[in-house]
């Protein structure tokens, strides 16, 4: 191995061990002022890294240069998480971080990928899970069938929403989404015969493989983890397989066509592409990941209602995926910050909705200027 490409490899090592370290430790802490503590260092460390980044160039190519071993080390320390967990109530925080950064994928490929606005999207998180639910609860069907039916349940939303979105541009079209987002948490909370009602959906059971069911604890050698484990090994295997679907699609002819459609209509248009199809596809596709989110939820609670889908869910996912960049690594971390922030702010009693809004207000204050400039 060449001295150059070895110190990049020691490099990207060392820089996902220092950032496993600190994910570790500020997973850990509860205390309302180590968590200051802790998010003042986070600050100087920050502002350390980009300064360096700003006069060493080099030490920025050769992590860029590493991105697979980068990728492949994280997924690495994501299965590694469960064994240096506190406790099984992380567990679960990290899972739903997972089924949020799911869901934010799902957007990413409406909005990121095509341009296209989308408001209310936890509509499609809302089909999967009543529609996985419903299957399970009322015709025994396993979790393995119910997930599939619940993407092409979501999907098919979709493509209903879809069909505004050949007429209205821009804003006009993320306020017909947010009107349909509205209308299935409104049909979800009245038709009683059917979802339940404000009563909700118990009683759904629990995926199983192999025998083992997601219930039980897992069990290697004298370690045991908790029952929770095993639905943050399925979130992450389906985070991860929905990361590398969004990589090879950014990255195919779909792709190139969603990011033409999304510089100029007419001009792609003009080349013989057809718009319509475009349109469905996109929206098609990002509603999948919503309604796959929708079924890991609803199988990991055993119990759902209409107070678990919000459509202020929908904001936060339009900030994931604009803080993220409209990248998918940066749409995964900020998914997952966006999470965890919440849980620990609750060290700050009364004052952690308050806290969390400056923040959020904060970053998306930066993070439009940074938009801005770079003209996107």
């Amino acid at each position: 191995m060449p001295g150059s490409r070895l110190r990049s490899v020691l490099l990207a090592c060392a820089t996902l061990a220092a950032g496993f370290a600190v994910v570790i430790v500020g997973l850990r802490i509860t205390d309302a002022m180590a968590i200051i503590a802790y998010a003042g260092g986070l600050v100087l460390f920050g502002a350390a890294s980009w300064f360096v980044g700003r006069r060493q160039q080099a030490f920025t190519d050769a992590l860029a240069q590493e991105r697979q071993l980068l990728a492949i080390g994280t997924v690495c320390c994501a299965a590694v998480y469960p064994f240096l967990a506190n406790d099984a109530y992380q567990l679960h925080v990290m899972a739903m971080a997972g089924i949020f950064a799911l869901m934010g994928l799902g957007l990413n490929v409406t909005v990121g990928f095509a341009g296209l606005a989308e408001f209310g999207y936890i509509a499609y998180y809302a089909i999967g899970a009543y529609t996985s639910a419903l299957i399970n609860v009322r015709f025994g069907v396993n979790f393995w069938l119910c997930m599939p039916v619940a993407a092409f349940a979501a999907a098919s939303l979709g493509t209903l929403v879809a069909l505004p979105a050949l007429r209205v541009k821009g804003h006009y079209l993320g306020l017909v989404t947010l009107g349909f987002g509205f209308i299935v948490i409104q049909l979800i909370t009245n038709l009683e015969k059917v979802t339940g009602g404000t009563q909700g959906v118990f009683g759904i059971q629990p995926p199983a493989l192999f025998g083992h069911s997601f219930q039980q604890p897992i069990r290697i050698g004298e370690v045991v983890l908790p029952y929770q484990a095993n639905f943050y090994y399925l979130v992450l295997a389906m985070l991860i397989l929905a990361a590398w679907v969004c990589v090879n699609l950014q990255r195919s002819r779909w792709g190139r066509v969603w990011a033409a459609m999304q510089a100029d209509e007419v001009a792609t248009s003009a080349v013989g592409l057809n718009l319509t199809k475009l349109k469905f596809l996109a929206f098609a596709t990002g509603a999948s990941f919503g309604g796959i989110a929708g079924s890991l939820y609803a199988h990991m609670v055993g119990y759902i209602d209409p107070s678990g889908f919000r459509i202020i869910e929908s904001i936060f996912l339009l900030a994931v995926v604009a803080v993220g960049n409209w990248r998918v690594p940066g749409v995964i971390a900020a998914a997952v910050i966006f999470t965890i922030m919440p849980e620990k702010l609750r060290a700050f009693a009364d004052w952690r909705l308050l806290i969390f809004g400056i923040l959020l207000l904060v970053v998306m204050l930066a993070r439009g200027r940074s938009i801005a400039g770079s003209g996107r």
